[in-house]
């Protein structure tokens, strides 16, 4: 069974200059809807310089039952690698559908290791588009290159 992506469905819809149906929101989804006017929400962070560990551990379980995200601050990881990891990224999305198939995941599969695509998830009624890479980058003893790509050639140094 041949799996749809979200590049070739997207390929498609410049193609025939329509998107399909069933990836359409409903307007009450729609980002003029759902966008936040007037009063910017502030987004919980969490500072990894603080000493107190207890208050980290409370800080994110506070952010993560109130709004199921946080930003981390002070982590030490330096903004020249966020921008190198964003780029092989970005870098491995752009290729041509049958490179990136080289690291797709089996359909029958219980790992969530490899190239994929989440289109059952649906809303509404309304398909989403994802296609993602997930792999293990630790324990050293978990980690399957086989789903690595080798291209871009900086991806297994950067990720």
């Amino acid at each position: 069974m041949e799996v749809e992506r979200v590049q070739e469905i997207a390929s498609l819809s410049m193609t025939i200059n329509s998107i399909p149906l069933e990836y359409i929101r409903s307007e009450n989804e729609q980002p003029a809807i759902t966008t936040v006017h007037g009063s910017a929400l502030e987004v919980p962070w969490i500072d990894l310089d603080n000493p107190d560990e207890h208050n980290v551990i409370e800080l994110v379980t506070k952010a993560s039952s109130e709004w199921g995200l946080f930003q981390i601050v002070n982590h030490g990881i330096s903004t020249e690698i966020i921008r190198e990891l964003q780029e092989v990224g970005r870098t491995f999305f752009e290729l041509p559908a049958e490179e990136k198939e080289a690291y797709a995941r089996l359909p029958d599969s219980k790992s969530m290791e490899g190239y994929g695509t989440k289109l059952q998830k649906e809303v509404e009624g309304k398909k989403a588009w994802v296609d993602h890479l997930f792999h293990r980058t630790w324990p050293p003893s978990m980690i399957n290159y086989k789903f690595w790509p080798s291209n871009p050639p900086n991806y297994r140094l950067c990720a």
